[in-house]
């Protein structure tokens, strides 16, 4: 390899392009909430920093191979990504992405048995999202499924029994809205992709309402905060129906993937934890800053 060749492999502006780094801060937050949950808000610091280390590997080894799974249609819908462009090479990403896929799961070994489990199953619904249900009828509902073994990493101080599982639930239904929103982000004019946003959102904010009925949270303010702040992203994406070009979808992308932080926040105030729920909001800021300047979907 020629030196230029070299220093090009290691540009760190195309690296933070292609593991988008302002959506990571989402799969910390995931981490956060259900952390300081599983542990009322007494955090297990080592534990914790492992958790951050390993979900932080995990969705960038997604990010680094989602890109490498769809170099093809890259080429042909994105040509301005790294990958299509020439500024990183095919074979660089497949060896980073892999590395960072072994290293998240090294890290679940080192963290204990149940963050072990998780990040191994994670690795696996990641893998397989990218390689094989991205553009099918299980692409959303996988990518959902990734999210919710994010979240049930964050819950891994302990046993995750019944309870934990369903409160996890809102984000996997979340992140199934925001999935089905992004197969609009190309194609100009999916209406129907925009409306099968728009109910699973409608489910994730009923799902969360229920878990107030079964006693899960209790927080009555954050149930007010959460009802307002589902009935206005649902509002955006009603009125993006009616006109949804690809850039404006790519716009609300970008914004809902944002805000998982604040579900996350919501949900860790649902558990009564408001202090810490708004400490993690403070997570919006490095995101929103770097989605100025670096693409997030």
């Amino acid at each position: 390899m020629t030196v230029s060749k070299f220093a090009t492999q290691l540009r760190l502006g195309d690296w933070v392009e292609l593991v988008r780094l302002p959506a990571v801060f989402s799969a910390w937050s995931n981490i956060l909430a259900a952390h300081l949950i599983a542990t009322t808000g007494s955090p297990h610091w080592r534990l914790l920093a492992l958790q951050l280390a390993i979900t932080t590997s995990l969705y960038w080894a997604g990010m680094v191979l989602n890109d490498c799974f769809d170099l093809n249609n890259d080429r042909i819908e994105r040509p301005e990504r790294p990958l299509p462009s020439g500024r990183i090479a095919p074979r660089a990403a497949w060896t980073v992405g892999f590395g960072l896929l072994v290293a998240g799961v090294t890290l679940g070994g080192v963290a204990g048995p149940h963050p072990f489990l998780i990040s191994m199953l994670l690795a696996l619904a990641i893998v397989g999202y990218d390689a094989w249900f991205k553009n099918g009828l299980l692409g959303p509902a996988a990518m959902g499924l990734c999210r919710w073994l994010n979240w049930l990493l964050g819950l891994s101080v302990g046993l995750l029994l019944v309870p934990e599982l369903l409160l996890a639930l809102p984000v996997f239904l979340y992140t199934l809205s925001v999935t089905l929103l992004s197969r609009a982000e190309t194609v100009s004019g999916n209406r129907l992709a925009v409306r099968h946003a728009a109910i699973a959102l409608g489910v994730t904010l009923a799902a969360i309402v229920g878990l107030y009925l079964v006693g899960l949270l209790t927080d009555p303010y954050a149930l007010a905060l959460t009802v307002v702040a589902g009935a206005l992203l649902i509002r955006r994406l009603l009125r993006l129906m009616d006109d949804p070009p690809a850039a404006r979808v790519r716009a609300s992308v970008g914004l809902m993937l944002l805000c998982m932080i604040p579900l996350d926040a919501l949900l860790l105030a649902g558990d009564g934890q408001r202090l810490a729920a708004l400490g993690l909001l403070l997570l919006l800021l490095p995101g929103w800053i770097l989605a100025r300047r670096v693409q997030i979907t």
